[in-house]
């Protein structure tokens, strides 16, 4: 393809075909991609007509790439970017631009960070569920340097918590393989490991969140540029590195895409500005307490029929296109049973892995968790349509024991280790308070506040609740859906659909 008087261009080695209108685009880089996206936005012709354009004109500097790969990244094709997307503020365009990355040997403290700066991006983390984690493995926080006795106390608190962990582990296996029925022609090496992942995920919850972790990492440019700005604000200078290092990486597949990265003015100044605010009183009194699980509630649950009544309306718009004020005088002269029966017709049919309609959006619930810092990571992931409030790293509210660890007469041995975290902990906020959040474990609880739709509480309810699910947020979630199957009884009874 190629206009008069400009020289030809083979476009077959970027698009893989010529003549439909679905293709695949390939072998140009990222920003390249963004930028004739952001070309198709101010012109009438297509993705293939432009680019065969801009490649005629030498515009982005790709077209002489060796063996049809297209890597490099010219002055031009940067001036063209910095033209639409920077200049211009065209920044929907830098969604259209990836990077995955490798992150490896970051803490559990700054993982979670990581994972809660953007929602847009996708990860899978290392799990201490299904692996060993390696003795020594673990970030020691830089402003120690200043304070050898605090140091050493950390470090030894960091090994302390290893020796517990594998102390926890020679107890919980031969617990574990006397007590757990065999599965049906299981092998004896293949019910050990069975055993030793369940040994290891309970195990787990001694270590600290100073512990390694590594992930991979997928996300559009404009998210990931929020997401370094986001870590670049961060308490933690180890997020803060965590971003330099990210932003240098991305940089080599969408360079321009994150210029102008810097720490939000706008997080420091509430931060400081909150930090002056009148402080109350140290909340203490669950400090050293110990719990079976979470505990879980709604703390801002609609009226039943109010909640029918708002989605009914949705159905009604939906299904009838009628007005707002029509479909709300009609679903305010329904009975309860009559839209009971049409969340019923709505929900009919939804199988394992369907969603609902997205009329089920429109409901929202309000909820308060204290959990673990074990369940807090996996509520992090598969879940990015909640919006959450939580506090920093505490030992002031407690902490899980896991029940397999009660049942093996291994409660001393776990509680040990709780309360040396609890006791260098508070050390920690006095000489160092930096490293405080470092030494706080996987067992201690923390303070959440999510709000959900019904849509994703569908989602959460059913992944969560089923056997598979492992059992501290499968009884945090046990408890919500016990709440609406109480209160909500038509709006709920889907949601556990991988039981059915």
């Amino acid at each position: 393809m190629n206009y008069p008087g400009e020289r030809t261009v083979d476009l077959t080695r970027y698009v893989s075909n010529l003549d439909k209108n679905v293709y695949a685009i390939f072998n140009l880089p990222e920003e390249v991609i963004a930028v004739i996206f952001a070309y198709v936005s101010r012109s009438s012709a297509g993705f293939r007509e432009n680019l065969a354009k801009l490649l005629a004109d030498d515009e982005l500097g790709v077209s002489g790439s060796a063996g049809g790969m297209a890597t490099a990244y010219s002055e031009k094709a940067a001036r063209f970017h910095e033209k639409w997307v920077v200049g211009y503020g065209h920044s929907s365009v830098a969604e259209h631009a990836v990077a995955h990355l490798g992150v490896e040997k970051i803490s559990r403290l700054a993982s979670a960070e990581l994972e809660l700066a953007n929602t847009f991006n996708s990860f899978t983390e290392y799990s201490q569920r299904y692996q060993r984690p390696e003795r020594g493995q673990f970030y020691t926080p830089p402003e120690l340097d200043k304070d050898g006795e605090t140091r050493s106390a950390y470090l030894r608190h960091q090994e302390r918590a290893f020796d517990t962990y594998e102390s926890l582990l020679k107890g919980l296996i031969p617990h574990l393989m006397e007590k757990m029925p065999r599965e049906e022609g299981e092998s004896d090496k293949r019910f050990r490991s069975r055993v030793e992942k369940i040994a290891f995920e309970d195990a787990r919850y001694v270590l600290t969140l100073a512990t390694c972790t590594s992930l991979g990492l997928t996300g559009n440019g404009r998210a990931l540029r929020d997401t370094l700005v986001r870590l670049l604000s961060s308490r933690h200078r180890e997020s803060q590195e965590l971003a330099r290092s990210m932003e240098r990486e991305i940089s080599q597949v969408i360079p321009t895409l994150l210029k102008h990265v810097r720490p939000s003015d706008y997080l420091a100044e509430c931060r400081t500005a909150l930090a002056k605010q009148p402080a109350p009183a140290a909340d203490r009194h669950l400090r050293g307490h110990a719990f079976n699980g979470p505990r879980a509630r709604f703390v801002d649950l609609p009226d039943y029929d109010t909640a029918l009544t708002r989605l009914t309306i949705q159905l009604l718009i939906e299904r009838h296109g009628l007005s707002y004020r029509a479909a709300e005088t009609e679903a305010q002269g329904l009975s309860r049973s009559d839209k009971e029966n049409r969340v019923d017709a709505a929900l009919s049919g939804l199988r394992f892995f369907d969603n609902p309609l997205d009329a089920f959006r429109h409901l929202t619930y309000h909820m308060e968790i204290q959990l673990s810092e074990a369940n807090w990571h996996q509520l992090l992931r598969h879940n990015r349509g909640t919006s959450f409030t939580y506090g920093e790293p505490t030992v002031n509210l407690g902490y899980t024991v896991p029940p397999h660890i009660q049942e093996a007469g291994l409660t001393e041995t776990f509680t040990r280790l709780m309360e040396e975290a609890d006791q260098l902990t508070e050390q920690m906020q006095k000489r160092c308070p930096e490293a405080a959040p470092y030494c706080v474990t996987n067992a201690h609880h923390r303070q959440v506040t999510a709000t959900a739709s019904l849509w994703e509480l569908y989602h959460l309810i059913n992944l969560r609740t089923s056997p598979e699910a492992q059992w501290d947020i499968r009884a945090a979630f046990e408890q919500l859906s016990a709440q609406l199957e109480a209160n909500h009884p038509a709006l709920i009874r889907q949601a556990k659909r991988r039981l059915v």
